[in-house]
């Protein structure tokens, strides 16, 4: 059928109409729980952000004292926090793209909770290849979403090099399905390099095994209403840099972090009065 041609109903009255692709790509989300955008980042970038995070893998493996040590809190092939290492990977966490679809399914005031680097290895068992949600341990639903996740493929994403996996509408059941209805249902996503899976986070999901020769990247960007706190202090870890931006206060957690005590709480309040 023609994209063109309009889809036949009979006793249908309410009808959603999306104004614009961001609806569009929000009304996918809001029934199926994920979307994938297509050429948010070009491939120049993606080469770039490839090389860089492997240096910072590096750097950070030094830092802890060696692969074995997380390997034991099952913390090997993940670069923790990426922006704070490179301003790149802080231009990935407020593209305009991804934040106005986020914003137009949480709302305006947004908080990045994490940004984790993904490299997924070949022959290498992941614990992120069991189902989850990415807000874990989480048994219930919500009538608007309360975080919404941009996996961005450094790499392309394929069903040999371990593509995500989904359970379409699942952020929309209390319960875990049963294992026939996984088997049954489940969807695995193939996206090109430089785009965006956009998701609900309580949508269920998970990694694959890697089958090829080659590692296949990813950077993993969790938004979350203010209400759900960061898991690293990134506010602190950029101690004062993109404060002077609006966008980037809010979004790295300026905005949202606890004050020190009850007069740092007023003068916030002062100072955010002044300047409307």
């Amino acid at each position: 059928m023609s994209e063109t041609q309009s889809i036949l109903t009979h006793g249908v009255t309410r009808k959603t109409t999306p104004e614009n692709e961001i609806g569009y790509i929000c009304e996918e989300i809001r029934r199926n729980g994920y979307a994938v955008v297509e050429n948010v980042f070009s491939k120049d970038e993606m080469l770039s952000a490839k090389k860089t995070l492997y240096k910072i893998y590096d750097q950070q493996v030094l830092e802890i004292g060696g692969i074995e040590q997380l390997t034991k809190i099952n913390d090997a092939n993940i670069v923790r926090t990426p922006l704070v290492y490179d301003d790149f990977f802080v231009e990935m966490a407020a593209n305009d793209t991804v934040l106005s679809i986020v914003r137009e399914l949480l709302g305006r005031n947004v908080s990045l909770s994490s940004q984790v680097g993904i490299i997924n290895s070949p022959n290498f068992k992941n614990y992120q290849e069991a189902w989850h949600r990415e807000l874990q341990y989480q048994h219930f639903t919500s009538s608007s979403p309360l975080a919404i996740q941009s996996l961005v493929a450094i790499d392309e994403f394929t069903a040999e090099n371990g593509g995500t996996f989904f359970l379409s509408g699942s952020h929309l059941f209390e319960e875990f399905p049963s294992d026939r209805f996984v088997r049954k249902t489940e969807i695995q996503l193939e996206a090109p390099s430089g785009s965006a899976i956009l998701f609900d986070s309580m949508v269920y999901h998970r990694g694959a095994q890697n089958k090829t020769t080659c590692d296949r990247l990813a950077v993993n960007n969790l938004y979350t209403l203010p209400i759900i706190h960061q898991q690293i202090d990134i506010a602190k870890m950029l101690n004062g840099r993109f404060s002077d931006n609006t966008t980037h206060r809010q979004l790295f957690g300026y905005e949202w972090n606890p004050a020190q005590d009850i007069k740092d709480w007023r003068l916030q309040r002062i100072e955010r009065a002044s300047e409307k």
